[in-house]
């Protein structure tokens, strides 16, 4: 057997091996980006004073829950817009505020939660997002936090 011949086949072979997943992983994610620059555009549409504050990004299995926190401003208004994967059925998003009390939400049965958000005070809340029915784990998912 020729080493020089075969070393290439096996990398060749190798790479088509490994590629599904990463390939999946970014059709996934550009699903979700898609769909939150649709939102973009939308918001930005209704009113040129909106400007994008944050995008994230991410992935959960069915049911699972994660969390960020951000300083909001009391003078600032915001709209949260949440999106995910074609695999992901419902997605939930929820703010509380420094003493865990909700003060929006967009429990919706559905994959595009949206709320309208303006603190009654500055401070630090926290977003909370919930893969409630993901039929491939994991689902990915992105909100954008927009403000004027």
């Amino acid at each position: 057997m020729n080493f020089r011949r075969t070393t290439p086949v096996v990398l060749a072979l190798l790479l088509l091996v490994m590629a599904p997943r990463g390939l999946t992983a970014q059709t996934y994610a550009q699903q979700v980006w898609d769909q939150l620059q649709v939102h973009y555009k939308t918001i930005a549409k209704n009113s040129s004073d909106w400007y994008l504050r944050n995008y994230v990004m991410g992935k959960l299995k069915e049911d699972g829950v994660d969390s960020w926190t951000f300083y909001f401003d009391a003078s600032n208004s915001s709209i949260l817009t949440a999106a995910c994967d074609n695999d992901c059925k419902d997605v939930d998003m929820v703010i509380k505020n420094d003493d865990d009390k909700v003060v929006g939400k967009d429990t919706k049965d559905d994959d595009t939660p949206v709320i309208a958000f303006k603190p009654d005070e500055s401070g630090k809340y926290t977003i909370e997002i919930t893969m409630v029915k993901c039929k491939n784990d994991p689902c990915y998912f992105g909100f954008g936090i927009f403000q004027k």
